[in-house]
């Protein structure tokens, strides 16, 4: 593999001297050449002002003193900064570098960032370039006795910025998981590097609602229970954890199929709510649609009927008109099993006078109009788009009938609820 050439830039200060100017210009040059000579570049990039273009000429006698060469566009270039009190311009001008020597260009660079010399808006300006293009940063250090660097015993120090790194890595983290990109983080929490950051503990919690969003409890609950909640970095959602916890261990492990069955139903209606939260109504309208049929399922389970497997017998006993069950007679299929879909659910939950199927006979017309938008969806049957005022018309149906359905359904859609984090909280609590 080919060595890559190494570009140094380098702030160059105005040379203020208590002696005199030029003697400014001549210990400015000593600093700036101890650090040329150090890291020994292929090319350097000087920003500096018209003023302090006076102390790069003194760093070629430097270099002619011992028998060498600097020599301007062959060894170096001068990018001037007018303004160098102004961070904004003198940021731009260092970016405008680094897109030129790297981003832009095909060739294998690698850039060093000197920010010991400038003003210190300069060297404030490449430090925080430096760190946002995660260039190697250096400044020199030496023998401080006497107030400044001595001559002579100059050293460089390179600058390890892996912490700020990790800060910035954590924040994105924090951002991704609001925003439900789960997935997303796991290569980024893999790259923090700071062991005092609770990196295993938010891998598994962004694996676990990842698995939850996808509808795999088991998976979900699994990595939920290996996350040490007391760790600072949870403090603001703890209680939100619990709940969780809590939910996922009852989908998981319960005994009770309708308390399981109830929340896995919430667990859906929240995950249509994130699908509308990113505007994405298609997605979260099939969801709901989905809800929709859970919801007569799970009524029907209650009196041992299952919609794939339609018992007639349990319905003759129930007092189910005859006209109604010869209906689904026709329905029968070769394997010998009566299967009915999501209306003729809510028909027959109204056959057994039950709660829900009444309030789906009372608001029949509204209901078959919003499945109606939802059959002409583009992910169902037909090339519309759904919008928002359609999708809360639905989750305003579907909640209701959840709500009837069993009358702890406003605990199970809180403790399904993803937590979010609070980003206004300082990071440096972690």
């Amino acid at each position: 593999m080919r060595r890559k050439e190494v570009i140094l830039f380098m702030t160059v200060g105005t040379g203020i001297n208590q002696g005199s100017e030029e003697e400014g210009y001549k210990s400015m040059a000593n600093k700036l050449y101890a650090s040329i000579t150090r890291i020994f570049p292929n090319f350097v990039v000087f920003f500096a002002t018209e003023k302090s273009k006076e102390t790069i000429k003194y760093i070629e006698e430097l270099f002619k003193r011992e028998n060498d060469v600097f020599v301007e566009d062959e060894d170096y270039e001068i990018k001037y900064i007018a303004e160098i009190d102004d961070f904004n311009h003198c940021f731009e001008k260092i970016e405008e570098g680094v897109w030129f020597y790297d981003i832009l260009s095909e060739d294998n660079v690698e850039i060093v960032m000197d920010y010991t010399s400038g003003t210190k808006t300069m060297s404030a300006a490449i430090a925080c370039c430096g760190m946002m293009y995660n260039k190697t940063l250096v400044s020199v250090g030496g023998d401080r006795s006497a107030g400044l660097v001595a001559q002579g015993t100059e050293s460089i120090n390179y600058h390890n910025l892996y912490k700020i790194y990790d800060k910035f890595s954590l924040m994105r983290v924090r951002s991704n998981f609001n925003a439900n990109r789960f997935f997303s983080n796991i290569d980024t929490l893999n790259g923090i590097v700071d062991t005092t950051i609770a990196k295993d503990d938010l891998l598994n919690l962004c694996k676990s609602y990842y698995a939850w969003e996808n509808m795999d409890f088991n998976e979900a609950y699994n990595f939920l229970t290996q996350i040490n909640m007391d760790r600072l970095v949870f403090y603001e959602i703890k209680e939100e954890l619990k709940k969780n916890l809590k939910a996922l261990g009852a989908i998981c492990k319960s005994k009770s199929e309708n308390l399981k069955n109830c929340y896995i139903l919430a667990s859906l209606i929240n995950n249509s709510i994130r699908r509308a939260e990113e505007y994405k109504y298609d997605d979260a309208i099939a969801r709901l649609y989905r809800a929709f049929e859970l919801i007569a399922q799970i009524r029907l389970y209650k009196y041992d009927l299952f919609s794939s497997d339609i018992d007639v017998e349990i319905l003759k006993n129930k007092g189910v008109s005859e006209e109604f069950i010869q209906d689904l007679e026709r329905k029968r299929e070769e394997d010998g099993k009566i299967k009915i879909g999501l209306i003729k659910d809510y028909n027959l939950l109204y056959q057994l006078d039950d709660d829900l199927g009444k309030y789906f006979i009372e608001n029949e017309n509204r209901i078959r109009n919003m499945t109606k938008k939802r059959n002409e969806s583009i992910l169902a049957h037909g090339l519309e788009s759904q919008d928002k005022e359609s999708f809360d018309e639905f989750l305003d149906l579907i909640v209701t009938l959840a709500k009837k359905l069993d009358k702890d359904m406003k605990k199970f859609l809180d403790e399904t609820k993803f937590a979010k984090f609070d980003l206004k909280v300082d990071i440096n609590k972690d």
